[in-house]
């Protein structure tokens, strides 16, 4: 079934449900509960590691050592087209 059919259908079952007020704050106020649990079940699939606070400080500590050869002329960066066509070819 198409989207624009599976619209029709709702449409149509809908339909009695537009006559009486009490009955269509139901509907949407179900809709919306489902909405929710759907985006709640999505949250709960994707997981989130946070890094500790130790490996916050390396990943700190190496930027600086990095920073620091690159001022001292050891190290180059890439510019930022360089880094956006790498980014295309991936």
């Amino acid at each position: 079934m198409t989207a624009l059919q599976l619209r029709a259908e709702l449409l149509q079952t809908l339909n009695p449900v537009f006559d009486d007020v009490s009955l269509m704050r139901e509907v949407i106020d179900f809709v919306k509960k489902l909405s929710f649990k759907k985006r709640e079940s999505i949250a709960k699939q994707i997981e989130f590691q946070y890094d500790t606070d130790e490996e916050i400080e390396n990943g700190l500590r190496q930027a600086f050592q990095e920073f620091k050869e690159y001022k001292e002329g050891k190290r180059t960066f890439k510019t930022a087209d360089e880094f956006l066509k790498e980014l295309e070819e991936v």
